[in-house]
């Protein structure tokens, strides 16, 4: 894969600015040293401080994507309540992603957690494509059926989280979790456990069979979790998946 240029937004005064650059040096390093030897997805990351001017954030032409940072009410397409941060995209083709710091405020998810996830994800698939075969959940489907599960991979570790230079951030699956070759042993870089095409307590998981788009949910995600992850499924990211041209691993 190239190099993607990534610039991280703050659009907010709610985060200062040496907490949200130990952040963006926090997630760049993670990008770097952790990611990229698993998924060969390497990105040149950077922040900024933008103001908003008529509830609209320039964009920077050179950046290939851009993570907004801000609160729900920023978002120039006016929000989505309930979402901790989704991914969509914006100039054409130019993916890009907003965290609500309001949002990750009231569910009790550290907002660095949150950027860390929407960055890992814009990494792996930047325009929401990518699907990986697979067994059909236990719970759904005939024995031996073959479903598409969109290639999300901080969704099954929603939640579990380390640290990097003291900043909190979020755990990721490994190839071996889609069943790809290349990549360690592990389902998932924390070594937690976790079966291929599976989920934590707090993650979730979708797939795509004849009958549509679908989610499995962990055992400890609540209905507030419910109603943020029934948002998300109707709204941009998830949308463009269904309504995408997929590109098979």
């Amino acid at each position: 894969m190239a190099s993607l240029n990534l610039v991280i937004s703050n659009l907010t005064t709610t985060i200062d600015d040496d907490a949200f650059a130990a952040a963006v040096a926090a997630i760049s390093l993670q990008a770097s040293r952790d990611f990229q030897p698993e998924w060969g997805a390497a990105a040149t990351i950077t922040g900024t401080r933008l103001d908003l001017n008529g509830g609209r954030a320039a964009i920077d032409a050179a950046a290939g994507a851009v993570v907004y940072v801000g609160e729900a009410s920023d978002d120039p397409t006016t929000g989505t309540a309930g979402v901790f941060g989704y991914h969509s995209n914006n100039l054409g083709q130019t993916p890009y992603a907003f965290v609500y710091l309001d949002v990750c405020a009231q569910y009790g998810e550290a907002w660095s957690c949150t950027l860390s996830h929407e960055v890992l994800e814009l990494l792996a698939d930047p325009t929401a494509v990518l699907s990986v075969s697979g067994p059909a959940p236990a719970s759904a489907g005939a024995p031996g059926e073959t479903v598409s599960y969109g290639l999300e991979v901080c969704d099954p570790t929603q939640s579990d989280t380390y640290q990097v230079d003291g900043v909190t951030v979020s755990n990721f699956v490994n190839k071996a979790y889609f069943g790809m070759a290349g990549g360690g042993a592990a389902t998932n870089h924390l070594g937690l456990p976790l079966i291929a095409f599976g989920v934590r307590p707090q993650g979730y998981v979708q797939y795509e069979d004849s009958g549509g788009p679908h989610q499995i949910n962990g055992e400890r995600v609540d209905a507030r979790r419910l109603a943020a992850r029934a948002m998300l499924a109707r709204h941009r990211r998830n949308a463009r998946r269904e309504a995408a041209v997929r590109t098979r691993l």
